[in-house]
């Protein structure tokens, strides 16, 4: 009996057969599209607050914010390589695991038309969110394993419907994927909402509405098993490490949500669906021609539904799913201000959001597929598709580069400050390197720092500021990004310097006389509490 044995390249040739073009052009079009809006950040080292702590290696905050399984695969690689923020290295990490989540999207609702895979793929990796998550380069690789485990999970369930094992499956991966960042349970329940949208839409007499209806009960199932396992893995995992939850952002109240919670959450949800075509929402709606890409997508979205609805004959109870599939969609992507209500909710957690977008492709590619006779309703959802993907992806790319180049800005300035003041503190008379340095306060008001990043109005963005000179972290700029490493003098040092006479009448730094040494500490006065 013959073994087939292939060759590498033969080996390639046949995985490649059988991947469909589609989903080949989603893959593609994720990797080129993402260099194209951070390669910036992947050939520079730039950082925000959190990345300053974890330069030149760490993972970030594991089981304490609720992130056991990040704390699990963060220790076991940082056993086998170390966990360091390389920029290239990490970046196209996650660029790659973007890109499978993108291919498996597109497989997912199969796709037919070439370049709209092509604007799945890159909506899903130039998406703001994704910048943000790029601004933590030190965590990327695992916030983006997160989203495709994320995706993968609605893939087996949508693909595998009759597959039990597999339903499974995709509960242990939707637990894993919140147990490294919980924002990205929105993510499986957006697809399977826009799932459910497009069964009550397009699948015809074949599939009756008992059918759907028991699909969108299986989806709850797995989806409150998913969430059940997290918590009691979660639990677990505490009681076992010896750790405790932190309240950062809520988390620790994490599903505890009141009547007047859950109201003001689903407010939230349709006023910032509703606010991407007419408001600001988390710097991902950034200039005003994606806010009218938003208009036009909702437009037609909303004008093809109605057109489903009243002029083609079909089951009535379809039809009102597909009304409830709909307004669910909103609640679905914002899903995040109902899971922690207590909490800040900025740029990087909003990246469900993208299935705005990516709902509005996959229906057009549905829509021509479904209705081909109808050619110039069909033709004209297909262009509204490409050329708003066009814009928006061609603005994100540029919005991207814009953010890092501001981050650049910050850092410049950022080292620039501290450097004089490094300055300052060893042309002190008697200073020597034995001398500790204190610190004192905590915000550094300066009339002549205040030039920002210089194009942060154009390109802000959540999960970076204009100047970490007030920072929590800023210490290791002075450490890190500069070398100079005396011994800082802990809390109650501190204290105790706030109470000294001459401390208190010193001025704030950078006034003359802020900057002295006594009783053999190099005292910065920042503030006067």
């Amino acid at each position: 009996m013959k073994v087939a044995f292939s060759t590498p390249d033969g080996f390639v040739r046949e995985i490649s057969a059988r991947i469909p073009r589609p989903v080949k052009s989603a893959f593609f079009s994720a990797v080129i599209i993402g260099l194209m809006t951070h390669l910036y950040q992947f050939t520079n080292k730039l950082y925000n607050y959190d990345e300053l702590i974890n330069t030149p290696n760490g993972y970030g905050t594991g089981a304490e914010s609720g992130r056991w399984f990040l704390k699990i695969i963060g220790d076991f690689t940082g056993a086998q390589f170390g966990n360091y923020s390389l920029p290239l290295v990490n970046g196209m990490i996650s660029v790659l695991f973007l890109a499978v989540s993108a291919a498996l999207i597109t497989g997912m609702f199969r796709v037919q038309s070439t370049f709209l895979a092509a604007a799945v793929g890159g909506f899903f990796i130039s998406f703001p969110a994704v910048t943000s998550t790029f601004l933590f380069m030190y965590t990327a690789p695992f916030y983006a394993f997160s989203v495709f485990l994320s995706v993968l999970a609605a893939f087996l369930m949508v693909r595998f419907s009759g597959k039990i094992v597999l339903n499974i499956v995709s509960v242990v991966l939707i637990a894993c994927s919140l147990g490294i960042y919980q924002a990205y349970f929105a993510n499986t329940t957006s697809l399977l909402v826009m799932n459910m949208i497009l069964l009550c839409a397009f699948s015809g007499e074949d599939k009756k509405w008992k059918d759907i209806l028991f699909t969108a009960i299986r989806y709850v199932i797995v989806l409150a098993a998913g969430m059940i396992l997290y918590f009691v893995l979660h639990k677990t995992l505490l009681h076992v490490w010896g750790l405790s939850m932190t309240s950062y952002q809520g988390l620790d109240s994490m599903g505890q949500t009141t009547v007047k919670d859950l109201l003001d959450g689903l407010k939230s949800c349709y006023r910032d669906f509703i606010n991407l075509f007419r408001g600001d929402v988390m710097c991902l709606n950034p200039t005003k021609y994606v806010k009218k890409c938003y208009f036009l997508i909702m437009a037609a979205l909303g004008v093809s539904t109605l057109g489903l609805l009243f002029g083609q004959k079909g089951c009535k109870v379809k039809k009102v799913f597909l009304v409830l599939g709909y307004l669910v969609f909103p609640v679905a992507v914002y899903l995040i201000y109902l899971m922690t209500p207590n909490g800040w909710v900025y740029t990087l957690m909003a990246y469900p959001a993208v299935f705005v977008t990516i709902f509005m492709v996959i229906w057009a590619d549905r829509y021509q597929a479904a209705f081909d006779t109808k050619q110039i309703a069909a033709k004209g959802m297909q262009w509204i598709a490409a050329v708003t993907s066009v814009i928006m992806i061609g603005v994100y790319i540029w919005y991207g580069n814009g953010c890092y180049m501001s981050l650049e800005y910050t850092k410049y300035h950022d080292m620039s400050y501290f450097q004089t003041m490094v300055t300052q503190i060893k042309s002190l008379d008697g200073y020597n390197d034995d001398l500790a340095l204190a610190l004192i306060g905590n915000t550094i008001d300066d009339n002549t720092n205040n030039t920002g990043s210089l194009v942060s109005g154009t390109f802000g963005l959540g999960g970076k500021l204009d100047s970490n000179i007030s920072a929590y972290s800023r210490n290791y700029i002075i450490i890190k990004y500069l070398g100079f490493s005396p011994r800082f003098c802990g809390y109650e040092e501190i204290k105790e310097l706030m109470e000294n006479e001459e401390v208190k009448e010193m001025p704030c730094y950078p006034d003359d006389g802020a900057i002295r040494i006594i009783d053999g500490v190099v005292v910065v006065k920042l503030t006067d509490s």
